[in-house]
């Protein structure tokens, strides 16, 4: 696509030879970096040949997970931007045709799902930037459609979180939408990262430029949450079902966001290596 558009400018600049085309077209390196990439994202998935391939690699990713990892007794699932409409999709939606790989997804995870010898069960969700509410407008899940999906984890309250940060103009809050208290046994909460995406943003809205604050923050912001400590907090909560800690932080003051360290993919890894040990523990005495 920016092939395309490098070569409308360079005819541009070639017939107004005057003309500043980083000036005519501003804003480029945002447009070609941040917008185009979630928006191509976002069109090659809603392609229905390619949709259906990502949730086929998804399916099958999923079902060799689970194979090969049979020991374990819990699922956690923790996704980003766009990745979080595509598990809202292949959870929830009804549009999908009867051999749709969305199908073979459900049932990998579901509690009565026969086809491996497993004991693990789907504990959580965390959902980190997430545009659903938006693509919700065309998908049309329905409250009803997560309660039959959830009637399966009747066990135990099944837990959800959704992490915004302040800056993300893709994140958006779901309670209200999702209409919450119409889904027993579901217990979600939206939580909040309340700092500043870069230094640059933070001196603009120093200076009340708010408009310049957020063209220079958004990027940033949206992509923060793997280096920031407010994030790897709430998703370690709700990994250990810590609900008490999650209810008592509704916002997260992050003053680390800045720093480099991907915090919530160590404890990540973390949490992976601690399940396995956990197994060969039990498994040696």
């Amino acid at each position: 696509m920016w092939n395309w558009i490098h070569h409308d400018l360079q005819a541009l600049k070639a017939s107004n030879p005057q003309s500043d085309t980083h000036d005519v077209f501003r804003y480029q390196e945002m447009r070609e970096n941040f917008i185009s990439q979630f928006f191509g994202d976002t069109l090659t998935y809603f392609n229905p040949e390619r949709g259906f391939d990502i949730r086929d690699t998804i399916a099958e990713q999923l079902y060799k997970f689970l194979k090969y990892h049979s020991q374990e007794t819990e699922l956690h699932i923790v996704s980003h931007s766009l990745g979080t409409v595509i598990l809202w999709d292949a959870l929830f939606s009804d549009r999908f045709a009867d051999d749709d790989p969305a199908y073979t997804i459900r049932s990998l995870i579901a509690p009565s799902a026969q086809s491996l010898p497993r004991k693990a069960r789907l504990k959580s969700i965390t959902t980190m930037g997430s545009p659903i509410l938006f693509f919700n407008m065309m998908l049309d899940v329905t409250p009803k459609q997560i309660r039959t999906f959830l009637a399966r984890y009747n066990a135990e309250p099944f837990r959800w979180l959704n992490i915004l940060h302040a800056s993300d103009i893709i994140a958006y809050p779901l309670q209200s939408s999702l209409n919450i208290e119409s889904i027993p046994n579901l217990f979600f909460r939206d939580r909040y990262i309340w700092a500043d995406a870069n230094i640059a943003e933070k001196t603009a809205r120093t200076f009340g430029q708010t408009h310049a604050a957020m063209a220079v923050g958004v990027s940033d912001a949206h992509g923060s949450y793997w280096q920031s400590r407010g994030t790897a907090r709430f998703i370690a909560s709700n990994l250990v079902g810590d609900t008490n800690s999650i209810d008592a932080l509704k916002i997260d003051p992050d003053t680390d966001t800045l720093a480099a360290t991907d915090y919530v993919g160590n404890l990540l890894n973390l949490s992976s290596q601690f399940m396995s040990q956990k197994f060969k523990d039990f498994s040696s005495t």
